[in-house]
């Protein structure tokens, strides 16, 4: 599925750019133009076109032989916790060497670093997230653990799949300030997308993601519809062919992983340095490309690792 990495590479790809024109120091933004500035805001969209290919590829994968039962949970959770937490866990160990490095003071307590490294942070009322994407990543975790004990009841009946679909996203009206729920309407598409790509119950597929399209036009800004809409036609109507994206897309995790780290330390200290005068799309240039390679680089070194390890664990 070629055009599914080209679908990811272009979701971290879009909210890079948003980071990147949109950052500032305490001082000043990088890039002075609101108006460039607020059309980039649709950049952050990209977590929801992660969320709407993870409902694809993670319903396609349980469900592909039919054979997925609830013996196969423990190593499934296994295999999705191999693939997310080393890349991630490493790039807190890089978060907290930066200071070390620089001579800055440390500005995280044990704590704080525990909670985070377990995503644990929103259970608790003193602490914050070290860098606002890993919340995200606790989002598709709960998605992971949920979704492999809800799939042997989806994949059963069609009647089934409709009340416990249809379920969710009645619940996600209702509980529309938890974090997993909140975000429901987007896993539901890439489920259904699944479903449709693969030519099962196609008609009823397609309702729910009109449920969905409805929903999200009635509790959500206007772009994540049209994110949403994006999601649909490059899952099942238009596949992006495109070598680069596809290669970019094969390190995404580790381009969404890191590119605050990188991108955002290169940029915060062309800033703050008098002697470097560039403009800020020279500035904004230099970070896109050199956020590319360092996650490239972080791929090869510790992703690449990640992804072998899962692939060992089979259910």
């Amino acid at each position: 599925m070629g055009h599914i990495e080209s679908l990811r590479a272009l979701a971290a790809l879009i909210v890079l750019i948003f980071h990147f024109i949109s950052f500032s120091d305490a001082k000043e933004y990088l890039v002075k133009n609101e108006l460039i500035r607020k059309l980039s805001e649709f950049g952050a969209q990209g977590v929801e076109l992660f969320y709407i290919i993870s409902g694809f590829v993670i319903y396609y994968s349980l469900t592909r032989d039919n054979s997925f039962g609830i013996q196969q949970y423990p190593n499934y959770l296994l295999k999705r916790f191999l693939r997310i937490f080393p890349p991630f866990l490493g790039v807190i160990v890089l978060i907290c060497i930066t200071p070390l490095v620089f001579g800055w003071p440390f500005p995280y307590s044990a704590k704080q670093l525990l909670e985070n490294a377990t995503l644990s942070v929103d259970l608790f009322k003193d602490t914050q997230w070290i860098n606002p994407i890993f919340v995200t990543l606790k989002v598709e975790f709960l998605f992971y653990l949920v979704i492999g004990l809800l799939v042997i009841p989806l994949n059963r009946t069609a009647l089934s799949y409709v009340l416990i679909t249809f379920s969710a996203l009645i619940a996600a009206c209702y509980f529309y300030s938890i974090d997993l729920i909140h975000n429901v309407p987007f896993f539901l598409i890439g489920i259904a997308c699944s479903e449709i790509y693969r030519s099962r119950n196609v008609v009823l597929n397609y309702l729910l993601i009109g449920a969905c399209f409805i929903f999200l036009y009635v509790m959500f800004p206007i772009e994540d519809t049209m994110i949403a809409l994006i999601g649909v036609v490059f899952l099942l109507w238009i596949a992006i062919k495109s070598k680069w994206l596809e290669a970019i897309g094969r390190f995404s995790y580790s381009l969404y992983l890191t590119h605050g780290f990188s991108g955002g330390l290169f940029l915060s200290y062309c800033i703050n340095q008098p002697h470097v005068d560039w403009n800020p799309w020279v500035y904004f240039t230099v970070a896109v490309f050199g956020a590319i390679f360092f996650a490239y680089c972080y791929y090869r070194v510790i992703e690449k690792r990640s992804i072998r390890w899962s692939k060992e664990i089979n259910y």
